[in-house]
């Protein structure tokens, strides 16, 4: 065969390989259903300044909160809440004024379904229901009751109504989040202070802190169960019988008490009794109040801890993608709403920058998905602000700092819990304060 011969027929073959795979992806093209039109992508840096066209004017969000700082039912998240002003400051830089009115709740039904009247009263176009518990429920079936879109960024409601929105993880996103954390573990030990018992999680043996006089003995019996103090002879035994150990030690402590405040508590008394066996927790401790707590007591944050939550955290601004640019303008925007001693918090008595360590992506979500529907729609009215937003979606490009929301469902978040693990490291991304708590949850190990 000639070289030419051969050139034509190596031509010829190309050309079939390639009319071939044009037919094969046309014939994929039209027996795939058409797909929904893409939103543009999100820029290589994501703005500080949120813009809102159509927004109308006197445009207001009411965030109900439990005020305290020792220990009050839903208390836990009022520090968290504040990153509402982190949105409103944003919104306001990029031309478009939103009011945010705080009410108290003070830890109550009756307080809640208040909070939220006050807030109807005062021409709320929406609220966040920054609580937990019986008075976030009872917020969010008042805001029902009034025609109020509400969204609850801590809570979930008890039965969402269309206008009712929760973005925390779903229950089964948590339990099979716990699972995955549990993985492997055989003999777990749940040690308890009035919290809620995981059902997707199988306990091998319980200690309850109402059955010991004091924390630190319920603490030496859970290091006794884990392998990791011996048990001293019985008062009873022989003269000279010797302390020993258990034969089949746990080898993971769940942790759950009724506020973040106690479970710091009992987290801190583990660590002062050397457990060392993974210690699981599964609600409350990504919470301010539980670093708060947990630094008051001198407890660590390691990396033995492990909780569970979405992957949306201040360590996600170290990502190279949309979600990380996202949360790196949101805390762009924390440290220049600290450096301005005119921005106050919620409640306008204190200046933001003090509550600028525990500023959260979820209230500040809740915020941008309000204002966006309002937008939207071009008006207040709250019935038009709850429409639009359930036709919505949000994504990073939006300015939301946290995972990606989903308005069109009661559970809006999109993204599911996972095993968090806490570290000490300040990462630097928000403002200096020596006096904040220093505790971070990363989807990693911090030392593996």
């Amino acid at each position: 065969m000639s070289s030419r011969t051969g050139l034509t027929t190596l031509i010829v073959a190309g050309i079939t390989v390639v009319l071939a795979a044009a037919i094969a992806l046309t014939t994929v093209a039209l027996s795939r259903p058409k797909e929904a039109s893409r939103p543009d992508p999100v820029a290589a840096t994501v703005p500080v300044p949120l813009k809102a066209e159509g927004l109308p004017n006197d445009f207001s969000i009411g965030v109900v909160l439990t005020l305290g700082q020792s220990g009050e039912p839903g208390s836990e998240y009022n520090r968290a809440a504040q990153g509402a002003i982190v949105a409103a400051q944003r919104f306001a830089k990029g031309g478009a004024a939103v009011a945010l009115v705080a009410q108290n709740d003070r830890g109550t039904e009756d307080g809640a379904r208040a909070a939220v009247h006050a807030l109807a009263e005062q021409g709320a176009s929406g609220v966040v229901v920054a609580t937990t518990g019986a008075p976030a429920q009872a917020a969010a079936k008042a805001a029902e009751e009034l025609g109020l879109p509400a969204i609850l960024p801590y809570a979930e409601p008890s039965d969402p109504a269309q206008a009712t929105w929760t973005t925390r993880p779903t229950g089964a996103s948590v339990a099979a989040a716990l699972r995955t954390a549990l993985n492997g573990k055989n003999r777990v030990l749940l040690v308890g202070d009035g919290g809620e018992v995981p059902a997707s999680v199988g306990i091998s043996q319980t200690l309850n802190l109402d059955g010991f006089d004091a924390v630190m003995d319920l603490a030496q019996e859970a290091a006794i169960r884990t392998g990791d103090q011996l048990r001293p002879p019985a008062e009873d035994a022989p003269a000279g019988a010797g302390s020993t150990r258990v034969a089949e030690p746990a080898d993971a402590v769940v942790v759950s008490a009724a506020t973040p405040q106690r479970l710091a508590r009992l987290v801190q008394a583990l660590q002062a009794r050397d457990v060392s066996v993974p210690v699981v927790i599964p609600d409350g401790a990504t919470a301010p109040a539980f670093a708060s707590t947990l630094s008051e007591l001198d407890g660590a944050a390691s990396g033995q801890l492990v909780s569970v939550a979405p992957a949306g955290g201040d360590a996600t601004a170290l990502q190279q993608d949309a979600q990380g640019r996202g949360m790196s303008a949101f805390l762009s925007a924390v440290r220049l709403a600290s450096g301005d001693p005119k921005v106050k918090n919620l409640t306008g008595d204190a200046a933001f920058s003090a509550d600028a360590w525990a500023a959260d992506s979820r209230s500040h979500d809740a915020v941008v998905a309000l204002v966006r529907a309002a937008a939207s729609a071009g008006s207040g009215e709250p019935s038009k602000v709850g429409a639009a937003l359930r036709a919505m979606s949000f994504g990073p490009g939006d300015g939301l700092a946290g995972p990606a929301l989903d308005f069109s469902r009661s559970a809006a978040l999109t993204a599911e819990a996972i095993p968090v693990y806490a570290s000490p490291q300040d990462l630097g991304l928000r403002p200096p304060d020596e006096a904040a708590p220093r505790l971070v949850w990363v989807p990693a190990p911090a030392n593996p």
